[in-house]
């Protein structure tokens, strides 16, 4: 027993080594399972637990002056399933069929087919798709693909300033194409963890942090649809191959509506040629003619060569240059003052009052008003025109250059010269861009940029005497808007084309200021080809200009509430000034407050007498739902009190 017992004991013994050394090599692979490789093992298990994908942040919204949606970025959404895989096709069909205009046997039968990739709707609207996307996570099967597309809610308008985006919804022209990177939200990698059910979620995340910056432009939209409308009418009347034109406030230089016709619709930008895309108001250079007669009177007035009354003899309409080349007038004059020259727009005369000019002074009163630079408008694709040095002009340059030949301009670069006869003599930068801002913090705010004075305050208020003369008497006074005082200078100009001048194209120009006592606006606006007869500016630009007048005095409040007696200051007006950023002097400007005097809402539809009544404070009781105001109980000009009733008389 004993020699047994001693047998199984060393088998026990030599178990428990085994076990022992068993257990050993257990636990150093458990160690290194446990504690050398978990950090691999954790990083594989991770990996099936968790993917990334790409976040794009929202695209800045572009807005006009007041608050209108100009351009948008929407959601849209496809919707797939893999029939080939499991999928609740009752469920699917049911969803759909509640929430979009299908029945439910449609869908059900679309997704019985067999196939990897079958679509159910496509570009959907987020609102369509909300009650969708709410049930997408319960719906087995069902997958959704989003869409970020750009809108623009007023198509064809403002296009050329706004610009469009492409495919990869980059920024491409204009507004768009210029502040690209402004407009762009952040673009980020998240991490998506899968969840109990075995779906990836992703942490959530404020879509705000990766959000573009929005842009609010200068432009008044209501303004911008009046210039392009009277654009294109008068293109097909005259048959022009394009017109363009601009409004500008003078006083601090915000572009309000600028247009190039034919134009383009920024939704459908694959449709159009380049043409349409270009703003040929920045872009495109030409020579002016008579509109850009201003600047070498501007010069004879500023430097005082020549007394107001003093008259000039015109050779009845034809005279020869130096060059042994005629000038010749429109119709024929025998002697004229300086006003009378301007005012029936003779070319002969011009000729004989830059006589005595000093052809450097007219150079240097050219560049004081900025041709021969671009403006710095934050647009691309500003065209610098061409101004030649006093070097290298002929004998007659001075006289050609005087009556708008030999030079070429922007119309940018005209108006913004007018707006300098307008606000007192100072030529200041145009804006287009009002404010930047990034989820209601503000990034930017436009200022008045002054680049420099121009003129002696004397010398624009006598310019805009003169103009107002062209349209009493000279070759606007066709231009016909009672007790509306507005002044402006007519552009009949013959094309250069290849080396010579064209016979028979043009190209008709109006620069207008309105009103003439108290600047609000300049408005020029030019007509390329028009047909023969329609060549004449008086004919063509000016008429065109006179209907968009007519409709800025029915939309513009203040104008309607001085019936039509427009005066220079009053209590309702004050006085401010900004700092010039040259020689630290001031402009001083007038700025319009809210006026708490009735307007005049006879001819107004009852909508814009709503309107205009809502902004002033006033509330209006009419005797009908539509038509226009023919009475009203409140005399136009009176003071009221704040919410006082105005009774008025709508007819149908």
């Amino acid at each position: 027993m004993r020699k047994f017992f001693i047998l199984y004991s060393k088998r026990v013994n030599n178990l428990s080594i085994v076990i022992l050394l068993y257990s050993i090599l257990l636990l150093s692979n458990f160690f290194s399972i446990q504690i050398l490789n978990s950090k691999h093992i954790k990083n594989i298990v991770e990996k099936k637990g968790k993917k990334t994908i790409i976040e794009y942040g929202h695209r800045g919204e572009i807005y006009d002056t007041n608050g209108k949606e100009l351009a948008s970025t929407i959601k849209k959404y496809n919707f797939w399933v893999n029939t080939n895989k499991d999928h609740d096709k009752d469920l699917i069909a049911d969803l759909f069929s509640k929430n979009l205009n299908k029945s439910y046997e449609y869908y059900y039968e679309l997704i019985s087919k067999k196939s990897n990739y079958i679509k159910i709707e496509k570009n959907i609207p987020f609102l369509e798709a909300v009650p969708i996307l709410d049930e997408i996570n319960n719906t087995k099967g069902l997958r959704k693909e989003e869409i970020v597309q750009r809108l623009y809610p007023y198509d064809f308008l403002a296009s050329q300033a706004l610009g469009y985006v492409n495919l990869k919804n980059n920024g491409i022209s204009g507004i768009e194409g210029n502040y690209n990177q402004t407009l762009t939200g952040d673009t980020v990698n998240v991490e998506t963890y899968k969840g109990v059910k075995g779906k990836f979620h992703k942490s959530r995340r404020n879509e705000n942090d990766l959000r573009g910056n929005d842009i609010t432009l200068t432009i008044d939209i209501e303004l911008q649809k009046i210039l392009q409308e009277e654009l294109n009418k008068v293109t097909n009347k005259t048959e022009a191959s394009s017109a363009n034109g601009i409004i500008i406030n003078p006083l601090n230089g915000n572009i309000l509506a600028i247009s190039s016709v034919p134009s383009f619709n920024p939704n459908k930008y694959y449709e159009y040629g380049i043409e349409n895309y270009k703003n040929k108001v920045i872009s495109d250079a030409y020579e002016p003619g008579s509109t850009f007669k201003i600047i070498a009177l501007s010069a004879l007035i500023d430097l005082d060569i020549h007394e107001s009354h003093k008259k000039f003899h015109c050779e009845n309409g034809t005279t020869t240059l130096p060059n042994r080349k005629p000038l010749r007038d429109h119709e024929p004059h025998e002697e004229l003052t300086m006003k009378e020259i301007f005012s029936y727009s003779s070319n002969i005369g011009m000729s004989k009052i830059v006589n005595d000019l000093n052809k450097t002074d007219f150079y240097k009163y050219c560049k004081l008003f900025g041709f021969g630079t671009k403006t710095g408008i934050n647009l691309n694709d500003e065209a610098i025109g061409n101004l030649r040095k006093v070097t290298e002009w002929s004998k007659t340059s001075k006289t050609y250059m005087s009556i708008g030949q030999e030079i070429s301009v922007t119309n940018l670069q005209l108006a913004m010269a007018y707006c300098a006869i307008a606000n007192g003599g100072y030529l200041i930068k145009p804006k287009i861009i009002k404010s930047i801002k990034n989820n209601n913090k503000v990034l930017y705010t436009n200022q008045v940029e002054i680049i420099r004075k121009v003129l002696q305050k004397e010398t624009s208020q006598k310019m805009l005497n003169y103009l107002g003369d062209v349209v009493d008497n000279g070759t606007a006074n066709n231009l016909s808007l009672e007790g509306y005082n507005v002044g402006g200078k007519t552009g009949t100009a013959q094309k250069f084309i290849g080396k010579a001048y064209s016979k028979d194209k043009f190209i008709s120009s109006f620069a207008s200021v309105f009103p003439i006592d108290n600047p609000k606006y300049v408005l020029l606006i030019s007509i390329d080809s028009p047909k023969y007869g329609y060549h004449w500016s008086n004919q063509s630009a000016v008429p065109a200009t006179e209907e968009i007048i007519k409709r800025i005095i029915v939309k513009d409040n203040d104008l309607h509430s001085i019936d039509k007696n427009i005066i220079a200051l009053s209590k309702n007006k004050k006085v401010e000034s900004v700092n010039l950023t040259n020689d630290n002097k001031k402009l001083i400007y007038i700025q319009n407050q809210q006026s708490y005097v009735v307007p005049n809402f006879k001819g107004m539809t009852l909508k814009e007498a709503l309107r205009t009544a809502n902004s002033r404070g006033l509330k209006i009781n009419p005797n009908g739902l539509s038509g226009k105001v023919i009475w009203q109980s409140i005399k136009a000009g009176q003071k009221f009190e704040n919410n006082q009733i105005c009774n008025v008389k709508v007819k149908a």
